[in-house]
């Protein structure tokens, strides 16, 4: 039992294919080679595009950010010199020799003497009984903390 080869007249051709006879023989030849390079070229070149794109754009982000800190920066230095001089302003207010000329020009003038005074026991019970009374009315009425020294003031008379 012979087993047919596929070049044979009588052998079972698959479908579709042209019968070839015992004197022609299939003709073999190279192939050609796909070219992969130019789609190989043209992806590098779509990859390269996108990488530059997200380059700049990340460049546009830095760029904007640094304007936005450099504001944020200028405003900074802007409070701090105004706190310094608000400062400056509040030393020269506070100082010693600039409250002593206030004062003489407001008619006062320096304490020849420093000295504690003893308040009596009835003194200080009648101010708190005063007292007392006040802090119902002051919840009604705003007073100021003069008008509340010039209440006490009358109660205890000429002690301070």
């Amino acid at each position: 039992m012979a087993v047919a080869a596929p070049w044979d007249d009588h052998a079972i051709a698959p479908p579709g294919a042209q019968p070839t006879g015992p004197s022609t023989r299939p003709r073999l030849g190279v192939v050609p080679r796909r070219r992969r390079t130019t789609s190989i070229i043209a992806s590098c070149c779509v990859v390269l595009f996108g990488l530059l794109l997200g380059t700049v754009a990340f460049q546009t982000r830095i760029a904007q950010n640094q304007l936005a800190l450099d504001t944020i920066e200028r405003s900074a230095n802007l409070a701090r010199e105004r706190y310094d001089s608000l400062r400056r302003a509040r030393a020269e207010l506070r100082s010693p020799n600039r409250l002593a000329v206030e004062a003489r020009r407001l008619g006062m003038v320096p304490a020849t003497s420093g000295g504690f005074m003893t308040v009596s026991a009835e003194t200080v019970a009648a101010v708190a009984v005063h007292a007392e009374s006040l802090s119902d009315s002051d919840e009604q009425t705003t007073a100021s903390p003069f008008d509340r020294f010039a209440e006490v003031k009358a109660v205890t008379g000429e002690a301070p």
